[in-house]
């Protein structure tokens, strides 16, 4: 997931700065959850009370795109698959395509024993024409590409009476050139839901029609020959019935992936505007600058565009190098035009007994193969940054394919910039980390544990929370410069009475109350050192959702200290065999440091051991996970606190935790769980 839910903005990816996509956060969460309250986990899954997820998908996308009728499928290749059995496309015919698209467009095509056959793109756009075909196809799949449509209306002048299938992957809900909703000119519309499209719910697909008969073909093609049952017979095990219309086969949509795309549905108006008003100043900060931006001035203004495809200037350099030159400077991954699929490497029909039994057929295609070789296409979730990302994309972008003799450049606003050529861009928002203190104010340790909060050397904002445990407790004194928010809990409140478990519930009111990028705890006992959030962050970076350090004991008087059995446990032989059982994996040693880690698994089936006050979690996972559940009277003897219970979430949800490798958390003895210390070692 990437949304701060606080601001509303998509959250950013740590490395780069650039947001994420999806767009994503705890409502999308809820939203997954949902099918397995329903019990129905797939329209031909049981009965439930709960209305379908697919029912009210479907009908949302029909209705956003102006349609009647939406028909959900497991992706866009079986979109364009069921499309063309209900239109009665099969062996013996042909599906005229553009050259320049992915080459699953191809493949279905090939998936129904039909054969594609390819027209060339136009020096003006990428999507083609149908008037370069020698002679009628059986059906013509409408591709519009990056920010252009394809042009429907001349397609049917030119060969009246071919069915016309609009592909809408890459402008979904876009307007036509006439204002109208793109799709409305066609014998049927789809859609990829995949995971990069500007509406996904991971993968999907769905087929739009305003012909009831043709929805009720399709719906049979999607759920095995069977349809929606009116008023099911009482004992029936589901809400199917035989549709007796046409053969089908299972290409229907999961109910948790309905659920998402409801949620996703939800967010695109908001996100389409503000990629509308993003692009805008994208292209007049390029503009006369050689660069070539071709779109469809409705899908531009509307935001509803997969990618902006830029033409290079002539003379400057190539795709793959600018790629890369923009990578290194900003962290933006750009794309490449769609070669065209004939000449692509994904293109391998030969090696399928089914599609090689196909003629081939001989093309040629040098305008899609220049779109290929002299464009790149800038994806929809760059424009969702903030507007100073985006001219520094632009300015990455110019001043990577230099020539002489260009005018000034131009800002988003439209404004010569001053300071050409410079080199500098802007630093991206501060990542912010939301610390979690949870105290009852009594332990002397706590002044030291809040100053090497404010210690910490790092470029995050950091902000504190001290919850304080007891509402008539006295706040104690607080480091000056510390600005921490208190939040008092009152003691009677809870009916949780053991100190572990109380803690633990603290802790998932505590996470409740975080809005940052990151949440990190402290115990009122221990101390950071000065780089442990930065090394912590800097271990996130890669996108790791957890990251954790290594930690060194310290005695009462602060000063490291060795020990010669596992301290959490009680002295005794299995306190003694815990320790030697570590010590053989390389987590313990006679020495201070503590190299806890989560790849090891001891005889006894232990697996890791890390400290609270060693994580570093990404908010959005945090707030999956909770630290209390009711603990056996084994676990309650054996000590397992809400360090171990979250970390016996992390391994069963396999969430991947990395590690700094470096001791930089001080931690005390003589805490609730190594009370047999509480007397310097």
């Amino acid at each position: 997931m990437n949304d701060d839910t606080t601001s509303g903005r998509p959250a950013v990816r740590p490395r780069s700065g650039w947001p994420g996509w999806p767009v994503t956060d705890e409502r999308s969460a809820q939203a997954l959850v949902l099918p397995l309250l329903s019990g129905r986990l797939a329209v031909s899954g049981a009965r439930s009370a709960w209305p379908s997820a697919n029912r009210r998908a479907a009908r949302a996308l029909a209705e956003m795109s102006g349609r009647e009728h939406a028909v959900l499928t497991t992706n866009g290749s079986s979109a364009i698959v069921v499309a063309l059995h209900a239109l009665g496309i099969g062996p013996g015919d042909t599906v005229a395509m553009p050259a320049t698209t992915w080459v699953s467009c191809a493949t279905a095509v090939f998936r129904v024993g039909a054969r594609p056959v390819y027209f060339d793109a136009t020096e003006l756009s990428p999507c083609g024409s149908a008037d370069a075909l020698d002679q009628a196809p059986s059906a013509i799949l409408a591709v519009h590409l990056y920010a252009q449509t394809f042009d429907v209306a001349r397609a049917r002048a030119r060969w009246p009476g071919v069915p016309v299938i609009e592909d809408m992957s890459h402008c979904q809900f876009g307007p036509a050139a006439d204002g109208s909703a793109l799709g409305g000119s066609s014998d049927l519309s789809l859609m990829s839901l995949q995971a990069t499209k500007t509406i996904t719910c991971g993968e999907g697909g769905a087929v739009l029609t305003d012909d009831a008969d043709l929805a009720a073909r399709l719906e049979s093609l999607v759920k095995d020959s069977r349809r929606l049952a009116e008023s099911p017979e009482p004992a029936a095990p589901n809400e199917l019935e035989p549709a007796r219309l046409l053969h089908g086969a299972n290409h229907a949509l999961a109910e948790t992936s309905a659920s998402l795309l409801i949620d996703q549905l939800a967010r695109f108006p908001e996100q389409a505007a503000r990629r509308a008003k993003a692009a805008d100043g994208f292209v007049a900060a390029l503009t006369g600058r050689g660069w070539e931006v071709p779109a469809d001035p409705g899908i531009l203004a509307a935001g509803t565009f997969y990618g902006l495809a830029l033409r290079i200037p002539r003379g400057t350099r190539g795709p793959a190098e600018l790629i890369d030159t923009v990578y290194e400077r900003t962290g933006v991954t750009l794309d490449r035009v769609y070669p065209p699929v004939p000449e692509g490497p994904l293109y391998l029909p030969s090696t399928v007994k089914q599609y090689a039994e196909l003629p081939a057929e001989s093309f040629s295609a040098p305008l899609s193969r220049r779109w290929h070789e002299s464009g790149v296409v800038v994806p929809h979730p760059v424009f969702l940054a903030e507007p100073e990302r985006i001219e520094e994309l632009a300015r990455v972008l110019d001043e990577a394919a230099t020539t002489s003799g260009r005018p000034a450049r131009r800002g988003l606003d439209g404004v010569p910039r001053a300071g050409e050529g410079s080199s500098e861009s802007p630093a991206p928002s501060p990542v912010t980390v939301d610390v979690v203190v949870i105290t009852k104010g009594e332990r002397p340790t706590l002044g030291k544990a809040l100053r090497s909060i404010l210690a910490q050397e790092t470029d995050a904002e950091v902000r504190t929370t001290l919850w304080l445990d007891g509402f008539g407790t006295a706040l104690p004194p607080l480091p000056e410069a510390l600005k921490a928010r208190v939040i008092r809990i009152d003691e009677q409140d809870s009916s949780v009475a053991h100190p572990f478990d109380r803690i633990a519930v603290l802790r998932d009111l505590a996470v409740r109350r975080t809005s940052a990028d990151f949440v990190a705890f402290l115990d009122d006992d221990n101390e950071w050192e000065p780089t442990h959030l930065a090394s912590l962050l800097e271990a996130a970076e890669p996108g790791l959702p957890a990251v954790h350090s290594w930690r060194t004991l310290i005695d009462a008087q602060s000063r490291p200290t060795g020990v010669t059995r596992f301290p959490w446990l009680p002295g005794g032989e299995p306190s003694l065999a815990r320790f030697e059982d570590l010590r053989s994996v390389g987590v313990m040693d006679d020495g201070p440091v503590v190299r806890d880690s989560t790849a090891f698994t001891l005889p006894d089936g232990t697996r890791g051991m890390v400290d609270m006050g060693e994580w570093l979690f990404d908010r959005r996972l945090l707030r999956l996970l909770n630290f209390h559940r009711t603990r056996t009277p084994q676990e309650m003897e054996d000590r397992i606190t809400e360090d171990d219970i979250l970390l016996e979430q992390l391994m069963a949800l396999g969430v991947p935790v990395g590690c700094t490798y470096r001791p930089t958390l001080r931690y005390r003895l003589g805490g609730m769980t190594t009370r047999e210390y509480a007397q310097p070692v």
